[in-house]
């Protein structure tokens, strides 16, 4: 049986994710739940500390996700780690849409935890891009490597938020969200797409429409006609 603790985590996740974690309470919280507040206080003192515990939640899933295999790596290998990383970003997506807020919340304290996070993150990152480029994967320098796992953990880590702010109605949509999630990863397919060599290469239009929204981005994001595509992908 799933304890209370764990349900008050789950429960919030999912209004969080649908609602925004300002615009919901602990009350909502308790109340979605069936149970009293004073029994959500006994586990959680406040909401922040529910914020604290789902991050500890995320950071060991994705942390677990960015493991080195052993061996050669492969271009399916690759297609592990963007849907690891979708899962990630999707199943914690409140967390990306208003980090700011959440890292100059006094009563989240996560500031400094989540910069060694991203330090962690960063480190295994750059392991797993050199196993790529030392399985013929992708054919960069090491400057290269380093500002392309930099900018590949901004982009992450920005784009729930990019796609909110323009699309704020994507949140009580799920088909819409996870479909302009999505787009989120065909982007960082678009900024490794000039080291790629080999088998990865060969399988690059795959990948791409494995990934493209559904719809055309710039309809989705901004209701006309501009075309949103940074990388020129």
């Amino acid at each position: 049986m799933t304890s209370t603790k764990a349900r008050i985590l789950e429960t919030s996740l999912v209004l969080f994710n649908r609602q925004g974690e300002r615009n919901v309470t602990t009350n909502h919280i308790a109340e979605a739940l069936g149970i009293s507040p004073g029994n959500l206080y006994y586990h959680f003192r406040n909401k922040g500390v529910i914020v604290s515990a789902l991050f500890d939640r995320y950071q060991q899933q994705l942390l677990s996700l960015l493991e080195a295999p052993q061996g050669p790596l492969s271009w399916q290998v690759k297609v592990h780690y963007f849907e690891g990383l979708l899962a990630s970003m999707w199943q914690y997506r409140f967390f990306h849409r208003d980090l700011s807020h959440f890292l100059h919340a006094e009563e989240t304290a996560l500031a400094t935890r989540y910069q060694q996070f991203v330090e962690a993150i960063l480190v295994r990152g750059t392991v797993i891009y050199e196993k790529l480029r030392s399985s013929g994967i992708l054919a960069l320098d090491d400057e290269q490597l380093q500002g392309l796992m930099v900018n590949t953990w901004v982009l992450m880590s920005s784009w729930a938020s990019l796609v909110h702010g323009l699309r704020p109605d994507a949140a009580a949509n799920e088909e819409l969200d996870e479909s302009l999630m999505r787009h989120g990863v065909y982007q960082i397919i678009c900024l490794e797409e000039p080291f790629l060599k080999g088998e990865a290469r060969d399988h690059l239009t795959e990948m791409k429409e494995r990934y493209r929204a559904a719809h055309n981005t710039s309809e989705l994001l901004l209701g006309h006609a501009v075309e949103l595509s940074p990388s020129g992908c």
